[in-house]
């Protein structure tokens, strides 16, 4: 249960800080180790209602390379400025 509220009170203070006309646009949010992209809801609920565009890499964790084969396309499909957590 601590991860979880620690990940949203992550998630709020980075909503917080980057107000909605900032120059990043669109978040991608990937996971860690011994989870998913799932856990990663409260805080893309919380950036979207604050303008954000949000996406959620979710990796097949069978390697490292295939993780980054998963999550780089996504880094690279926007024209905007892109920021990763």
């Amino acid at each position: 249960m601590k991860i979880p509220v620690l990940a949203l009170i992550m998630g709020a203070a980075l909503a917080a800080s980057l107000p909605a006309h900032a120059a990043v646009k669109t978040i991608v949010l990937v996971h860690g180790a011994f989870a998913d992209g799932s856990g990663w809801k409260p805080i893309a609920d919380i950036l979207v209602s604050h303008g954000y565009s949000v996406r959620v890499v979710q990796e097949p964790e069978t390697s490292f390379d295939a993780d980054a084969f998963w999550t780089r396309p996504v880094l690279v499909s926007w024209s905007d400025t892109v920021m990763a957590a």
